[in-house]
C-alpha cells in the first residue's frame, strides 16, 4: 500500500515537471555537461600523472550514460524522436559509438522480456553458465564488450527472437553518424588510448555490478530491487522504472529518496561471490 501511494506521488511529480516541455531536458542537459567536465578534468588528471583519474571517469561516464542514453532509450529526455539523436551524439561524446543504437533495441527488449528466456540481459545461456561456472561468469561479464558481444549474437541467432529483432532495428543513418562524431571529437581532443581503455574497463565493471543490483538476489518475490548506487541517478528506483519506463531520471531520483532499499553494491557483491542462493529473478 505504502509503495503504491510513492509511486502515485511520483507520476505526480513527473506530471507537474513535464508541464513545462523545457524542464526535464535543460536539467538533464546541465548535468549531463558537468558530468562531460569532469570527466574531462578526470583525463587532465590522468595527463598529469594522477594514473588513478580513470577510476572515477568510469564512474562519471556510467552516470552520465543513465542520464542520456538510457533517457534517452525510453523517450523519457523530451518525450519526442529527438531522444534517439540525444541518446547517439551522447554515447558517440564518450567514444561509444556503436552503443547508442544497440543498447537503445535490446534494453528496450529487456523491458519488455524481462527475466524470460528472451530477456537478452540475462539469456538461457547466460544463466546456465552462472549456474554451473559462476565465476567464469563473472570472469566474462567483467571483460568489456566482449561477453556483451556474445549475447548479443547468442540472442540474434534464436529462432524465438526473429520477429522482435524485426520490430526493433538499428538505424544505420544515426549508427553511421555516432561514428563520425566519435572519430571527429577524438581527433580534436585526442585522449590518452590507455585513460580510455582503463576508463572503459572501470565502466563495464560498474555496469556489470549495478545490472546484477537490478535483477539478481536471493528472494522468490521479487522482479527486481529498489537499491542505492553510486551516482545512480534515480537508477535504483528500478521496480518503478520497470512498471513506468517512461518516467525521467530526475522523478526517479526524487522517489528513491522515500523508498525502502532492499539492495546496494555491497550486498550484491557478497552474494553473488558467496551466497549460492544468490541467482537471477524468475518471472512470476
Amino acid at each position: 500500500m505504502k509503495n503504491h501511494v510513492q509511486l502515485i506521488e511520483e507520476i505526480s511529480i513527473e506530471k507537474k515537471m513535464r508541464k513545462n516541455p523545457l524542464l526535464i531536458p535543460l536539467i538533464t542537459f546541465l548535468f549531463a555537461f558537468i558530468l562531460l567536465y569532469l570527466i574531462g578534468y578526470c583525463m587532465h588528471l590522468y595527463e598529469t600523472g594522477f594514473y588513478w583519474a580513470f577510476l572515477p571517469a568510469g564512474l562519471l561516464v556510467h552516470s552520465f550514460l543513465i542520464i542520456t542514453v538510457h533517457d534517452g532509450s525510453h523517450k523519457a529526455i523530451t518525450k519526442t524522436k529527438f531522444d534517439r539523436l540525444i541518446l547517439n551524439i551522447s554515447s558517440a561524446l564518450v567514444l561509444l559509438p556503436f552503443y547508442g543504437e544497440h543498447y537503445r533495441k535490446y534494453h528496450l527488449i529487456h523491458h519488455g522480456y524481462t527475466n524470460t528466456d528472451l530477456d537478452p540481459l540475462a539469456s538461457p545461456t547466460s544463466k546456465i553458465i552462472y549456474q554451473k561456472y559462476r565465476y567464469l561468469y563473472i570472469l566474462l561479464e567483467s571483460i568489456p564488450a566482449l561477453y556483451t558481444f556474445y549475447q548479443i549474437l547468442d540472442f540474434n541467432k534464436r529462432e524465438n527472437s526473429k520477429k522482435i529483432n524485426n520490430v526493433l532495428k538499428i538505424n544505420k543513418l544515426y549508427f553511421i553518424f555516432s561514428i563520425c562524431i566519435s572519430v571527429i571529437f577524438f581527433l580534436i581532443v585526442q585522449p590518452p588510448i590507455y585513460f580510455v581503455l582503463l576508463t572503459l574497463f572501470v565502466l563495464n565493471i560498474i555496469s556489470a555490478v549495478r545490472s546484477w543490483c537490478e535483477h539478481m538476489g536471493t528472494s522468490l518475490e521479487h522482479k527486481t530491487n529498489t537499491y542505492w548506487f553510486p551516482l545512480g541517478f534515480g537508477i535504483g528506483n528500478h521496480d518503478v522504472h520497470h512498471e513506468h519506463p517512461n518516467l525521467s531520471w530526475l522523478t526517479l531520483t526524487i522517489g528513491l529518496f522515500k523508498r525502502e532499499k532492499n539492495s546496494n553494491p555491497i550486498k550484491t557483491l557478497r552474494g553473488i561471490l558467496f551466497d549460492k542462493s544468490f541467482t537471477f529473478y524468475k518471472l512470476k
